[in-house]
């Protein structure tokens, strides 16, 4: 596996180190993206990525795909110097937020980890922060089968980024399928 996969947009070359990105027919939408390379080129990237431009990424299993920001609020988290090079991480704010966002009644997340145990924990943590209906954390694996809706994301970069998942659910179905999964005794 690359350390690095090749980010090219409007002619300047960046690398990226990180990526969360749902990917359907050679096209993604990302929801973390971290890039490295020289400051002018990380500057030029970004900015046209903020505003909705495409980059070409290769470097993945002989594939390359076209990658563009999710659409809402996109935001970086960090934008650190290293001698000459930059690392700048921009994420999908509503993804990755405290509280979950909210569409309608949806509510969606992005939650990733090392493993699945991790992964479906913070699921949990998720969704138990963004109600107020009381959830036992013993509840996770139902909770992940039954309401989530969990969808497998694109992920690349470090161990911390080796699961990404989308979740999402509906915020006024919860109370009434936290109550069926107690009357047929699959929750106590």
């Amino acid at each position: 596996m690359t350390d690095y996969l090749t980010v090219r947009s409007n002619g300047f070359v960046t690398y990226c180190d990180g990526l969360i990105a749902r990917i359907t027919s050679h096209q993604a939408q990302a929801f973390l993206f971290s890039l490295v390379g020289s400051p002018s080129h990380i500057q030029a990237t970004s900015a046209h990525f903020y505003n909705g431009g495409y980059c070409r990424v290769s470097g993945w299993e002989n594939t390359a795909f076209e990658l563009s920001r999710w659409t809402g609020t996109i935001r970086s988290i960090r934008a650190k110097k290293i001698g000459d090079i930059v690392n700048k991480v921009m994420i999908s704010a509503d993804h990755f937020a405290r509280k979950a966002q909210l569409t309608d009644t949806t509510l969606s997340a992005v939650v990733f980890g090392p493993d699945m145990d991790t992964v479906k924990n913070q699921a949990f943590l998720r969704l138990d922060n963004s109600t107020t209906i009381p959830l036992k954390p013993e509840w996770q694996q139902w909770l992940w089968d039954e309401v989530l809706h969990p969808e497998k994301l694109f992920s690349f970069g470090n161990r911390q980024l080796q699961e990404a998942w989308a979740i999402n659910w509906q915020d006024d179905s919860l109370e009434e399928q936290v109550l069926a999964g107690i009357r047929q005794h699959y929750l106590n």
